[in-house]
């Protein structure tokens, strides 16, 4: 038994000490996960009291990231990430079943600094574009009946800048990451009517060595 548990140590040793990224070393890792997304509640009223109220609403992320290692406590990141957004609506005597929904193609630039092998913290800067933006709700007619509708011309704006900040475990190659998007331009085309995102992104993923 104890050879046993011997062999067993030595081999997760040997796999974790090659997973290791050098410095000077490109690796790439395919990431798939979820967001706990929301837009910050504009201060809007409907009929007479009732406020505008927005919630989480959760959606798929996926994509890849590159990283160059820079030193052996350093490294800088680039990722292409399709990211499922928006918000709920909470019911009012107007509206119900509200959704905004907002597909991004996100690009994250961030800088990592490595506390231990294993566990990272980033920080950096994120382009966003919206390429498709969908609200969908049911809506009171003047005689109380709910209609419902659906339409992708919505006045949410095709770009949108954020600050992510995030930790990063490394099992071997497998990665795990959260990390927080602060959106910091207008969500919105109003300009009285400011929204911002926010998103919680849990992400895990493989990393592979590129060829230096």
């Amino acid at each position: 038994m104890k050879k046993t548990l011997f062999l067993l140590m030595m081999l997760a040793t040997g796999l974790h000490m090659q997973a290791q990224t050098e410095v000077g070393q490109w690796t790439l890792t395919p990431r798939v996960g979820l967001n706990i997304a929301k837009l910050t509640d504009p201060d809007v009223w409907v009929n007479a009291g009732w406020k505008m109220e927005y919630g989480t609403k959760v959606g798929l992320a996926a994509g890849a990231e590159a990283e160059y290692r820079l030193s052996p406590w350093t490294a800088v990141s680039a990722a292409l990430l399709y990211s499922n957004q928006g918000s709920r609506v909470k019911d009012n005597p107007v509206f119900r079943n509200n959704k905004v929904t907002l597909h991004y193609l996100n690009v994250p630039l961030t800088a990592k600094a490595y506390l231990t092998d294993d566990f990272a913290v980033r920080a950096g800067v994120q382009l966003g574009w919206a390429v498709k933006r969908k609200i969908t709700l049911d809506e009171a007619d003047d005689h109380g009946q709910w209609q419902h509708s659906e339409t992708t011309d919505t006045w949410y704006r095709p770009f949108d800048l954020s600050i992510p900040l995030g930790i990063e475990y490394n099992i071997g190659r497998l990665q795990l990451d959260a990390t927080y998007s602060i959106g910091v331009t207008n969500a919105t085309k109003c300009d009285l009517m400011k929204m911002h995102n926010r998103v919680l992104q849990l992400t895990v993923g493989y990393r592979f060595d590129l060829q230096r």
